[in-house]
């Protein structure tokens, strides 16, 4: 699949999510709670620091978890935040290579209530390209919306004074 089709399907499964004009990333995560039925929990994991992927979906028994690498730019969390739950609009499965690095990087986890684990760190597949399309989609919306802008992006004062 070339990125031009995974845009093609991005397109149309953020056509059948419905969100308004007034995107934000908080909507989005309280959308996909109500479609999913359960609780979508979103922190922060320290030991993504220096490993080669930025972001881990994990589908427990009675809800769904995305750990994100710290990083200092909203913008970039926000990114990483949206191409996880791009999965879950997707519908997309679990990505058994990702389990092993789960178990390593979250050894404490209870491995019987982790059902699913989708963790990434390339785009050499279909379902990573899409979900990454669907994310730069997400985040257009949300960029072009007028629900809480912040009044600075990418912090410009901070860098030219």
């Amino acid at each position: 699949m070339n990125y031009r089709e995974a845009r093609k399907i991005a397109r149309k499964a953020e056509h059948a999510f419905g969100l308004p004009d007034d995107a934000t990333l908080e909507l989005i995560h309280e959308k996909l709670e109500r479609k999913r039925g359960r609780t979508i929990t979103v922190a922060e994991l320290p030991e993504l620091a220096g490993e080669e992927l930025c972001g881990i979906w994990l589908i427990c028994a009675d809800r769904d978890i995305v750990l994100h690498a710290r990083t200092e730019s909203d913008w970039h969390r926000q990114q990483i935040i949206l191409h996880d739950f791009s999965h879950m609009i997707l519908d997309h499965d679990l990505d058994h290579q990702g389990s092993e690095m789960t178990k390593r990087l979250l050894p404490d986890l209870d491995g019987e209530q982790v059902l699913r684990a989708l963790a990434r760190s390339s785009y050499t597949d279909n379902a990573e390209l899409t979900a990454e399309a669907l994310a730069d989609q997400l985040a257009t919306r949300i960029i072009n919306s007028d629900a809480r802008t912040p009044p600075e992006p990418l912090a410009f004062r901070k860098v030219f004074g």
